[in-house]
């Protein structure tokens, strides 16, 4: 299991190449109105700001088994979609979507979740051009992600983003033989929206402390991705089941965090109050960590067996307190 890393200082490397503006600031961190995201890593480096640190992250991170699954995906990077079928098959959504979701979860996704776009989970300047998203989770495997934050870890992570960026993409030219438009969207680089926002209102969990969905099957051990489209589909509901309120008192995720980057209570975030990650203090481990992974690892939650326990707790407790 990942154990307690103390005395956490950054390379003088990576911070020499770090610009003035926070990261928190372009989130932001402390703001009461609404405005869109903006993007701030993961993205076309040129573009951000923390682009010069992105670079270092790559040139950081050299393990054999980190190149390895990077390669893999490049691989996959260059498959093309299908083309876009002149005649579109009829169906009625609720047809669509039970087939959909068969469909996604025969290609390789653990859970499926479908959620009508709204237009505030677009990253600033981005055009809405399709009517839902299909969220689909990609489970980690836990063995794997317990050596985190060695390069193992990392390399697992990688992996399965590659399995969300298959999986998605043949859903999505699948799709598209149907006679729908579809895109699909999948990490590590940010798409058009912000994905957990879309993924808590498809019913795929809670938000945790830790900034990563909680989810009752796979706690927070899985990577998402997922695909936009304008198919008629039925949408899910959120899933609420307590991770919110057990949040509130756990601090296992923060107390293995070495920067201490995970904040003990909700934070105002673009006009709404939400569990937050602190940005400047996260980032610095986390590239030269391969991309860390101990938080979600850690989480009660993730650990295999453990999260219907968990659920069922909650539940007894909330019936108690309304008695």
């Amino acid at each position: 299991m990942t154990k307690k890393i103390t005395n956490f200082t950054p390379d003088p490397e990576q911070m020499a190449l770090w610009p003035e503006i926070s990261g928190n600031q372009i989130n932001g961190l402390g703001e009461d109105a609404f405005r869109h995201p903006t993007y701030v890593y993961w993205t076309d480096p040129e573009t951000i700001p923390h682009g010069s640190v992105q670079k270092w992250f790559y040139s950081k991170n050299t393990a054999p088994e980190l190149i390895a699954t990077r390669e893999e995906r490049a691989v996959e990077q260059v498959v093309p979609l299908s083309d876009l079928a002149e005649n579109q098959v009829k169906q009625p959504a609720g047809e669509w979507t039970r087939t959909v979701k068969d469909k996604a979860l025969n290609l390789g996704a653990e859970a499926v979740g479908i959620a009508h776009i709204k237009p505030k989970w677009m990253y600033e300047g981005k055009l809405l051009e399709f009517s839902h998203v299909i969220i689909l989770a990609i489970r980690m495997t836990y063995d794997e992600m317990t050596a985190a934050p060695e390069p193992s870890a990392g390399a697992e992570v990688v992996r399965q983003y590659t399995r969300g960026m298959k999986t998605s993409k043949q859903l999505a030219s699948w799709i598209r033989e149907q006679g729908f438009d579809a895109k699909p969207e999948h990490g590590p680089l940010a798409g058009d929206l912000t994905l957990i926002p879309a993924a808590l209102q498809a019913g795929m969990g809670e938000l945790g402390k830790h900034g990563s969905i909680i989810n009752r099957e796979l706690g927070s051990c899985f990577r998402l991705a997922a695909v936009l489209t304008s198919l008629p589909l039925v949408e899910d509901n959120p899933d609420i089941f307590g991770a919110d309120d057990f949040c509130a008192s756990c601090r296992v995720c923060s107390n293995h965090c070495p920067p201490d980057a995970i904040l003990p209570e909700k934070q105002r975030v673009r006009g709404q109050d939400k569990w937050y990650v602190d940005f400047d203090k996260c980032l610095p481990f986390f590239n030269e960590t391969a991309g860390c992974g101990i938080c979600v690892t850690v989480c009660p939650f993730s650990r295999p067996g453990v999260g219907h326990n968990l659920i069922a707790k909650l539940a007894k407790r909330t019936r108690v307190q309304k008695t």
